[in-house]
């Protein structure tokens, strides 16, 4: 295995990343506030419906074999503010990049964790750098 990376994407019609920072410290990145033009790209020039972030979770390229729980657990501390200030949809997306076999694992703990957030996890498998 390479890279495991883990973020939780936030979205909402009302949601603001930039608020969300202000008020929670997280550290969300590529974010898209509502009514945003989009810049570039496939949407380039069209103002989007929902605001949404990324919040890095886990990054094996940071921190070699570190642990989810913590980062699990602060994301639930927060989870409530989140969908306070307008996050109505939060999806956890784990991406493996792998050079030969791709094997993982999570600890009891890190899955309890998982459970305890009550949101959906999506997992991707590619050869090379994610």
């Amino acid at each position: 295995m390479i890279r495991r990376f883990l973020f939780c994407l936030l979205q909402g019609e009302r949601f603001s990343p930039a608020l969300a920072v202000e008020r929670t410290a997280l550290p969300l990145v590529d974010a898209n506030e509502p009514g945003e033009v989009v810049p570039s790209g496939r949407y380039a020039g069209v103002a989007r419906a929902q605001g949404s972030a990324l919040l890095p979770l886990l990054d094996d390229d940071v921190a070699p074999g570190a642990s989810l729980r913590g980062p699990l657990h602060e994301l639930k501390a927060a989870l409530p503010t989140l969908r306070a200030l307008g996050a109505t949809e939060a999806t956890l997306s784990l991406l493996v990049a792998y050079d030969g076999p791709c094997h993982f694992a999570f600890s009891p703990e890190e899955l309890a964790e998982l459970a305890a957030l009550g949101l959906p996890l999506d997992v991707s498998c590619h050869p090379g750098a994610a």
